[in-house]
């Protein structure tokens, strides 16, 4: 086979996600693929490259709001240690800030990653399997409703709970294709006491159920 093309399973093993996770980007248009006269999918090696390089340059870059990940508790967990992970995609630096000092308040471990693009948050999300994603609709390089129905049959996040915080009305959010149904619309900015009260309720039922 070509050098510049890979199977959907290659992809798979080189970007650390599942087969299907492959199919849902390609169809949502994050990787450029095609069929060959057999019905095999071919994935074009350029896309995958530069997904691994994002990781590359999220991995080098210096601490900063939208690192790649950071504890938001005091101290990090301990081994064996239950811990929430949360993911934020959100280009609002300063509501990001906000997320971070309320989840200083959880009194269990929380860990964090940030991104401020709809690209690095579908990526980061077939590899850090959240528990809990809070995703804006309006974000650049991919938007939150193409990120979101890429996400929304991957094996990596069929237990996350989904947050959507949007300015956008309902009827916007409803022209524009709507939202998947694992998700919960909620109007920006939300509330500090809900979105505390709803990560305590993910923690629990992630960890503490009987």
């Amino acid at each position: 086979m070509s050098s510049t093309v890979y199977s959907t399973r290659q992809a798979a093993d080189l970007l650390g996600v599942s087969v299907r996770t492959v199919q849902l980007w390609v169809e949502a248009g994050t990787l450029k693929a095609w069929k060959t006269q057999g019905g095999h999918r071919r994935i074009d090696h350029q896309s995958v490259q530069a997904i691994l390089q994002q990781r590359k340059l999220a991995a080098a870059a210096s601490p900063a709001p939208f690192a790649a990940s950071a504890c938001a508790t005091q101290s990090r967990p301990r081994e064996g240690e239950a811990c929430l992970r949360v993911l934020v995609v959100e280009d609002d630096e300063d509501l990001v800030a906000v997320y971070r000092m309320a989840m200083e308040n959880l009194p269990f471990p929380v860990e964090l990653r940030c991104e401020q693009d709809g690209l690095k948050g579908l990526i980061t999300a077939g590899n850090f399997h959240p528990d809990v994603l809070l995703v804006d609709l309006n974000l650049p390089e991919l938007d939150g409703f193409a990120m979101l129905k890429a996400l929304s049959d991957a094996p990596e996040t069929q237990r996350t709970r989904i947050y959507v915080i949007s300015a956008l009305s309902a009827a916007d959010i409803h022209s524009r294709g709507g939202l998947p149904p694992n998700s919960t619309a909620l109007a920006k900015p939300i509330p500090i006491a809900l979105l505390l009260q709803l990560l305590s309720e993910a923690f629990q039922a992630q960890y503490l159920a009987t």
